[in-house]
């Protein structure tokens, strides 16, 4: 009987064994949705890493034209017990040209080393012929007409010299004397080299401007605060878009009327804006060993939460970046603590404002420590680092350094704790054995035996069948989780549901930007998960082709499709239908694609 109680036991311990693992290595690699395109298709390319990363620096995309990205996007999973994370920054680009092309790898830092991407080969074949980038003068219709007279896109930014990391406002305006019935955003300016964060300035507002002794209503299309990544001569290419204009022609008509005021006919313009050409300078050789990039006016302020401490007490020290410029950009700065410090990875605060006067605000970086053992402890001095380009120069903020005294427990508490965001989420888990029990003691009789009893072989006997039952249900739950498939699948309508909800809070604060993107959001992973598409796989050809092969109606997939298009048009560009009228049809495809596949 001891045997058997024995191996019951070491076999439970195994099994309690089997679920820690070893850290996994850093991984970055790059992934392309297409190897093989035609001139004018649309595909993705997208650097994902599985830890976390800074500095990112994305390769040389010249040969395509760049419509959207860098889009940033995280990722958490739990499986059989173990949490990964990853990091990605996606690319959607356009074949502009045949050849064969090799897109380089991409760079960033991670645990203090340089790591870089694989390469990847894109054979781009003969398809539609793309219209090479130009200047907005003489921006022709299908049918001939010119509209550089009438109507035109003017862009314009707010320096064209400026230093690596610091930050510009490019603004589109459209310039009309005519009528316009429709538009339609065709391609978004590139902003390859740079790191952009639009800027929500609400509806339109159409103005008057005279230019030239002609009077044009002008509204302001787009407006975008950029960071150049790295120096040299970059350009900001065209923004391209459709217009219907209204144009009366004398003559033709069937009726008397049309005959002598004329009749309004519906002509098709194609625009786009001039590129920008920005001359990007390098920050001066003579930088600091902490400098991490920060470029702006800024500020630092570090505050202790107490500097005098009992053992096993947590401590907060918050290390606040403020003030205008690369603020998102900024890196967690280094801090060295004593080997009697328990630490923990530090809580980030964003309170970042993006407006029409730029990027402001501040950056916050919560360490929660905790100290083990009694003595004087002094925390070297922190040390923020940045380039001011007004001045020119760099500037260095010392905290000085920081001294904690650290007093003898009183053993009120045991030496485990839990971890949380913040000091007063720390919990004891137990308390010493040294305290005194003041409750009535309880004696029991010797001659009362446990072993040999009846629980005693009851919970021998228990013993094996808790362990059969634990091995099949440990089992089922790793078919279950093996299954990434159909988890995501059956997910897949909650997912949506949040972030229509999500959609539906914005609609009601009257954020128009953050709406059409919560809508994009909910119906782009609403499909990726419940048809098990990839996020690098993600497009319109593909979407189509998996609804086909699940029979689903081909009105459905109309509809999905336009959705997506219009939510991202709607973003940069006023829209006829209204947001209740979006929201109800995105909610509907959802709920249709659900009675559809299941």
């Amino acid at each position: 009987m001891k045997t058997l109680l024995k191996h019951t036991t070491l076999t439970l311990l195994t099994l309690l064994l089997v679920g820690f693992g070893f850290a996994q290595d850093v991984t970055f690699t790059a992934q392309t949705s297409h190897t093989a395109v035609k001139t004018g298709d649309r595909f993705q390319i997208q650097f994902t890493a599985n830890t976390k990363i800074g500095n990112f620096k994305a390769p040389k995309l010249g040969n395509f034209r760049v419509l959207s990205g860098p889009n940033q996007s995280t990722n958490m999973s739990w499986v059989n017990g173990k949490t990964t994370s990853s990091i990605s920054y996606s690319y959607v680009l356009m074949a502009v040209k045949e050849g064969e092309f090799t897109i380089g790898p991409a760079v960033a830092a991670a645990n203090g080393k340089a790591i870089k991407t694989n390469s990847l080969k894109i054979k781009v074949g003969k398809g539609v012929k793309v219209q090479q980038n130009g200047s907005q003068a003489g921006s022709q219709t299908k049918s001939g007409g010119s509209a550089s007279d009438e109507l035109f896109i003017k862009s314009t930014v707010t320096r064209r010299k400026v230093y690596q990391g610091e930050q510009i406002i490019a603004t589109y305006k459209l310039y009309t004397r005519v009528g316009l019935a429709g538009n339609e955003l065709v391609k978004n300016a590139d902003l390859n080299g740079f790191w952009s964060q639009e800027i929500d300035f609400g509806e339109s507002v159409w103005t008057k401007e005279i230019i030239g002794g002609y009077r044009y209503s002008v509204a302001k299309i787009r407006e975008i605060v950029l960071f150049p990544q790295r120096s040299g001569n970059l350009e900001i290419d065209p923004l391209e878009m459709k217009f219907i204009v209204q144009k009366r022609v004398k003559g033709g008509g069937q009726s008397v009327f049309d005959q002598f005021f004329g009749r309004v006919e519906n002509v098709e313009y194609s625009l786009k804006s001039k590129p920008i050409k920005i001359t990007v300078l390098p920050h001066p050789s003579n930088a600091p060993a902490d400098f991490t990039n920060a470029v702006g006016n800024l500020d630092m302020k570090v505050d202790v939460s107490a500097n005098e401490v009992k053992a096993n007490e947590a401590i907060n020290i918050k290390v606040k970046v403020s003030g205008k410029g690369n603020l998102p950009l900024i890196d967690i700065p280094e801090m060295n603590f004593p080997s009697d410090f328990e630490t923990y990875d530090p809580k980030i605060n964003d309170n970042i404002k993006t407006t029409t006067a730029g990027v402001s605000g501040s950056k916050e970086f919560d360490y929660l420590v905790i100290p083990r053992h009694a003595g004087k402890f002094k925390l070297d001095p922190i040390i923020f680092s940045y380039f001011n380009p007004s001045t020119k120069k760099y500037e260095t903020i010392n905290s000085g350094p920081i001294e904690i005294n650290v007093l003898k427990s009183d053993g009120s508490a045991s030496d485990n704790v839990v971890y949380s965001s913040s000091k007063e989420d720390i919990q004891v888990l137990g308390e010493d054995i040294r305290y005194i029990h003041t409750n009535d003691v309880k004696f029991s009789s010797s001659t009362s035996n446990f072993y040999g009893s009846l629980m005693f072989y009851l919970l021998l006997l228990l013993a094996p069948i808790l362990f059969v039952i634990t091995f099949i249900f440990r089992n089922k739950i790793r078919v279950a989780n093996s299954d990434v498939a159909g988890m995501k699948k059956k997910k897949a309508s909650k997912i949506a549901g949040k972030l229509l909800s999500s959609a539906k809070q914005s609609l009601a604060e009257n954020n128009k930007s953050a709406f059409y993107e919560d809508i994009s959001k909910a119906l782009f992973g609403y499909i990726g998960n419940k048809l098990n598409i990839p996020v690098a796989e993600l497009n319109q050809s593909n979407i189509k082709e998996k609804l086909s092969q699940l029979n689903v109606g081909e009105q459905t997939s109309i509809e999905l499709i336009d959705t997506i298009e219009l939510c991202d048009m709607a973003r940069f560009a006023p829209v006829s239908i209204s947001e209740q009228e979006v929201y109800t049809k995105a909610e509907t495809i959802i709920n249709q694609i659900e009675e559809e596949v299941k």
